[in-house]
């Protein structure tokens, strides 16, 4: 689990990233990344210290939950290593959304395609 204070949780939050952020895409998960201006948004109290980071799986993926879980723990745990080494870069919103090919992949596909699409988003550091 991640801590608080890296989940994105609020729904005007995602609302903003989806409407200002750009797709980074992979093989296995896309990426919604929105660098933050604390100035656009100066109610919302956003600073560059920020890493808000949300996990998708949509019924595209699996009908099952129990799949689409997997799925997410196995994203959540690869991004929870990546905040506990300090690799990942402060002051983004990211979401990341499974594709229907990470159905079946292993977790080692998935952390090798979660860490490709955070190094073309430029957000490992």
């Amino acid at each position: 689990m991640l801590k608080s204070q890296h989940r994105l949780r609020k729904m005007k939050d995602i609302e903003i990233l989806f409407k200002e952020g750009r797709f980074v895409g992979g093989d296995l998960v896309t990426l919604k990344l929105w660098w933050v201006d604390p100035d656009k948004y100066p109610r919302r109290k956003y600073t560059k210290n920020d890493l808000k980071i949300g996990f998708v799986v949509g019924k595209k993926v699996s009908k099952s939950a129990v799949k689409r879980n997997k799925i997410k723990r196995q994203m959540r745990e690869v991004v929870r290593l990546l905040l506990k080494d300090e690799k990942l870069k402060d002051g983004a919103m990211v979401s990341v959304i499974a594709k229907p090919s990470a159905l079946g992949a292993s977790y080692v596909d998935i952390e090798t395609s979660l860490l490709d699409v955070f190094r073309r988003g430029k957000l490992l550091g």
